[in-house]
């Protein structure tokens, strides 16, 4: 399906937010080899609204990251009903991606470009938990979680995270402001929130791994040199997508 509006005037930008469990899915972004949660959504539009319309994400889920609070715009020519489409889109949606909130969007609103800061939430399990499975990192070996909390304070500040980027990055800049950076204990083991201006390919899984790799013992190279050398190779493995989700992305004058 083609994503796009062509030549269309009076077109009406609409915000709205998506939850999503990404265990079956390729990741957000169309592809032509995997479904995809963007695709599922532009498909449900159309349905809708009977218009080929680009539906934007504040940012790039991989396969098998899961969402609460992903941000997304969508154009749309027709006049909308805003609670009556939500309903019928949701009503169209597979079982594991729903849109809520949706809103007219301030004017020069972009998903991706307007956003502030961004936040994900990684969640261990210290057991085995079935009814989490694919939803939590089950760590089953032994982890020092105070030298990981140790760890935390050198990720804070604006740096180059060129060490935390996979391969096969576009980005320009590997220069990231991370706000916060914090790990609390749950019933089920550990989370790990993190919050930036922006990140890069894997990069929260990355820290993740390399953070698991410090509490572990294998990694025995402060925090601060790592994020210094610019370099992936002295970072950690990176962790698995099943226990990441992409809690909230924030703007201004949207909800």
């Amino acid at each position: 399906m083609k994503l796009l509006c062509v030549g269309v005037k009076n077109i009406m930008r609409y915000f709205f937010r998506v939850e999503y469990d990404g265990t079956g899915y390729g990741g957000w972004q169309s592809q032509n080899n995997a479904k995809s949660v963007q695709e599922e959504i532009a498909k449900a539009f159309f349905t809708v609204t009977r218009e080929q319309c680009v539906i934007t994400g504040a940012g790039r889920t991989d396969a098998g990251v899961h969402a609460l609070g992903q941000a997304a715009h969508v154009d749309i020519v027709a006049p909308v009903n805003l609670g009556a489409c939500e309903l019928s889109v949701n009503s169209l949606l597979p079982c594991d991606i729903a849109i809520y909130n949706l809103q007219k969007a301030p004017e020069g609103f972009h998903a991706r470009y307007s956003a502030k800061k961004r936040r994900y939430v990684y969640y261990f399990a210290l057991r085995k938990r079935p009814l989490l499975y694919k939803k939590v990192y089950m760590v089953f070996y032994s982890v020092d979680w105070d030298k990981i909390k140790a760890a935390l304070p050198s990720l804070l500040g604006t740096h180059d995270f060129g060490a935390f980027c996979a391969s096969g990055s576009s980005a320009k800049t590997m220069t990231c402001s991370i706000y916060r950076a914090e790990l609390k204990e749950t019933e089920s083991g550990y989370s790990f929130t993190i919050e930036a201006n922006r990140f890069l390919y894997k990069m929260v899984r990355s820290i993740v791994g390399t953070l698991i790799g410090i509490g572990r013992g294998k990694i025995t190279i402060p925090m601060g040199e790592i994020i210094a050398s610019q370099s992936r190779a002295q970072a950690g493995e990176t962790a698995p997508a099943c226990g990441l989700v992409l809690d909230y992305v924030e703007y201004e004058g949207v909800d």
